[in-house]
């Protein structure tokens, strides 16, 4: 090198140079809130009713010109849940949100946006795996009850015990078994006769990928194109039994280490679930206190769950599914 030579390292402010852009690769789907409807409330316990047919019998006939006689009537059962409060806050000082910064134009709103996706996956997550309602106090936050304690028909672990929603009753796990086929298979066959269609299997990634090695019903090929690479199929995204076929759809929230995400499959039918709405997402600036600006973001929702019979829970799965 000449002497003398001006090297980067002794230029005075070198300016800097740093893209315009935030990036965020951190998954916020939430598959399960999303595919189900909406429906309005306007309590915090709300109850809702299901009814069931009486089993075919193919010895009922009547004598001719008998009297009739008079069967006895059920009546609808009750269901019911609590609405849970979901929340966080912002607070970002007035000199922060004033200076210029890369990526964003204002802190408060970039913060507000995402505290509102965090608490979309806090209500996924609560809306299955939740395994009893809580009632509110001064004291105490209320919550939901979500798929885990709702579901009745199910298969468990040594040592577990099913959930009973009408009594609000946790479900108690069991010891972790490995996922086989045969769990899905009795799984989809409970949904079909108790009137469900078992079009969705929910399950963490983990057991997408378990799922993907059963060989009941799949071929695997390698797939050549005129002008494509070949393609070696080695999973599947829909599993066709006896029954229909069923969509299996991997959840990253259930990826979690909590009992009723990752050690649980949940076989569904979304019109059979809808999200209940209290007050739907809401974001209000707070009272200003000292130099900076404050803001809670907030929602008040709850899971509908019209009539549990039909779905169906594979409990107490080791987490790799093996």
């Amino acid at each position: 090198m000449p002497t003398n030579t001006l090297i980067t390292p002794s230029v005075v402010k070198v300016k800097e140079d740093v893209l315009d852009q935030i990036f965020n690769f951190n998954p916020d789907d939430a598959p399960l809130v999303s595919m189900i409807e909406r429906t309005d409330i306007d309590n915090v316990y709300f109850e809702w009713q299901r009814d069931s047919y009486r089993a075919p019998d193919p010895t009922r006939a009547a004598i001719e010109g008998a009297d009739a006689t008079y069967a006895a009537q059920t009546q609808p059962g009750l269901l019911n849940n609590r609405t849970q409060i979901f929340q966080d806050t912002v607070s970002v000082s007035n000199t922060a949100e004033r200076v210029k910064k890369y990526g964003r134009a204002k802190e408060g709103k970039r913060l507000r946006m995402k505290k509102m996706i965090e608490l979309k996956r806090d209500i996924e997550a609560a809306a299955i795996a939740s395994g009893a309602t809580v009632t509110g106090t001064s004291g105490v936050a209320g919550r939901l009850r979500g798929l885990y304690g709702f579901i009745t028909n199910d298969v468990l672990g040594a040592g577990g015990v099913s959930p009973d929603p009408t009594t609000n009753t946790a479900p108690v796990s069991g010891t972790d078994v490995a996922l086989t086929e045969t769990m899905l298979k009795t799984g989809l066959q409970s949904c079909y006769e108790n009137g469900g269609s078992g079009s969705i299997v929910m399950c963490s990634p983990a057991h997408k990928v378990k799922i993907s090695t059963f060989t009941g019903n799949v071929q695997r090929t390698n797939e050549v194109g005129s002008k494509q690479a070949a393609v070696l199929n080695a999973a599947f995204d829909f599993y066709r039994g006896d029954f229909g076929v069923t969509k299996i759809v991997p959840n990253r929230v259930m990826s979690t280490a909590v009992a009723g995400l990752n050690d649980t499959l949940y076989i569904l039918d979304a019109d059979k679930l809808a999200l209940a709405q209290l007050r739907p997402f809401e974001s209000e600036q707070l009272a200003t206190v000292g130099d900076a600006a404050n803001w809670q973001v907030r929602t008040e929702v709850s899971l509908v769950v019209r009539d549990e019979k039909p779905l169906y829970a594979i409990r107490d799965i080791t987490v790799s599914g093996s």
